[in-house]
């Protein structure tokens, strides 16, 4: 799990990160809205791209609410979900009335080579976001998210 510094300043990070190899990176970030046009797309793209990581990178709604572009509607995006298949990130919104958003995570596993030729055959698995489903405080099921 990363926080908001730690995004932002790749230099010591990004290298522990890549030692690791992490499967899923979830980072906290005290900030607006988790736009897919914002500098936190941008850092998380990175780790998503090496070491393929997926990312996470989540918010309270209370600091979406709180950040204000004039000119603009106010936005619902909580969290940015990018993971190492090359698709765009995905900005996860809280729907009105929503108390909160579950997601449903697919493991899709892959073979990965050494540079000697070795396969791990198989071993190697890319976490896939399946699903997004709002929680509403009335105990309605979950409704699947646009």
């Amino acid at each position: 799990m990363l926080i908001c510094e730690d995004l932002a300043r790749q230099d010591p990070v990004a290298p522990v990160v890549r030692a690791v190899g992490p499967n899923l990176v979830i980072t906290l970030v005290m900030d607006g809205p988790q736009l897919a046009g914002r500098w936190t797309a941008r850092y998380a793209t990175v780790l998503a791209e090496d070491p393929g990581a997926s990312v996470l990178s989540l918010t309270s709604a209370g600091m979406v609410r709180l950040s204000r572009v004039p000119g603009r509607e106010p936005s619902r995006v909580v969290a940015l979900w990018k993971d190492g298949s090359g698709g765009s990130p995905r900005e996860i919104e809280l729907d009105t009335g929503a108390e909160a958003i579950v997601l449903c995570l697919t493991r899709k596993m892959t073979t990965e080579w050494t540079a000697d030729g070795r396969s791990d055959e198989d071993a190697s698995g890319c976490l896939l976001l399946n699903g997004v489903h709002q929680v509403h405080p009335d105990g309605a099921p979950f409704v699947p998210a646009r």
